[in-house]
């Protein structure tokens, strides 16, 4: 028998949820870092905080900040079937559903059935993690974090990046990314890799969790690629992360990209579990 608990606290949903995501951290980075993040920055919109609890024990949990996506976490198909309606009869609203590949394919075709929407898949997905760096060799540049007069690059770029990269269900506009790239150049989360003194790629760090950290929108300008650029900015970011104290690195890659699965792996970063992300239409 399983209970459904929303929490309204994100700290109690950590303090609850926290023993099981943990126990495999790379895979939920994402739901972790969302909530280690809106602890220190709250969101404008409540989140929803779900755990799943058999027996007074979390086994499984769910969280969306609207207007996002509901992330998920393995599960069985038994409490995954009874989340979907308590989801439904509680007027959760989202675009799409991302988790682990065999959880997400099983909650969209279950939403999309009660809900009346067609369902496809927005990117498969696979996780990676690195532990230690293997640099690339012969990638002629520097590496260093992006300026505060280099904003209005960082923008440009993390627009690039979004209409190239995210699904068609991220509905975030230039507005949100202009302010993204504020931050991403005032925090120093945002790095290039500079060739004849000019930026020619970027990767962000983002979602730090207690042993590890996000790398993500990795971009090369079309007329700078199949130069190794991004593999080095990777690289070099990574090694930042690993000499700031963290254990390890995690990264999301779009498996109907081989270019990027490839020289991820090459740099060090290994295969640690497939994700999906469905789309309701």
């Amino acid at each position: 028998m399983y209970n459904f608990i929303r929490d309204e606290s994100i700290q109690e949903f950590i303090n609850k949820a926290g023993p099981l995501l943990y126990k495999d951290e790379p895979t939920n980075s994402l739901m972790l870092g969302l909530c280690e993040g809106m602890l220190t920055n709250p969101p404008k919109n409540s989140p929803l905080l779900v755990r799943v609890v058999k027996d007074n024990e979390t086994v499984s949990a769910a969280i969306q900040t609207p207007p996002m996506n509901l992330v998920i976490t393995y599960t069985d198909q038994v409490a995954l079937a009874e989340l979907v309606k308590v989801l439904k009869n509680s007027n959760a609203d989202f675009p799409g559903v991302v988790g682990p590949a065999k959880e997400s394919e099983l909650f969209a075709n279950e939403w999309s059935k009660l809900i009346g929407k067609k369902t496809k898949l927005g990117m498969g997905q696979k996780i990676y993690r690195l532990d230690e760096v293997r640099f690339p060799s012969c990638v002629e540049g520097s590496f260093r974090p992006a300026s505060a007069d280099e904003a209005e690059i960082v923008f440009d770029w993390i627009i690039a990046f979004a209409k190239e990269s995210l699904p068609a269900s991220d509905q975030r506009g230039e507005e949100h990314w202009r302010m993204f790239a504020q931050n991403a150049v005032q925090k120093q989360t945002a790095h290039f890799w500079i060739y004849e003194n000019q930026p020619v790629s970027i990767a962000f760090v983002s979602r730090p969790t207690r042993h590890g950290v996000s790398l993500n929108g990795v971009y090369t300008p079309a007329e700078f690629r199949k130069n190794g650029f991004a593999s080095a900015v990777v690289a070099h970011l990574s090694q930042k992360m690993l000499d700031a104290g963290k254990e390890f690195c995690v990264l999301y890659t779009d498996l109907s990209n081989p270019t990027s699965n490839k020289i991820y792996q090459e740099i060090g970063y290994r295969e640690v579990s497939d994700s999906k992300h469905f789309l309701f239409e």
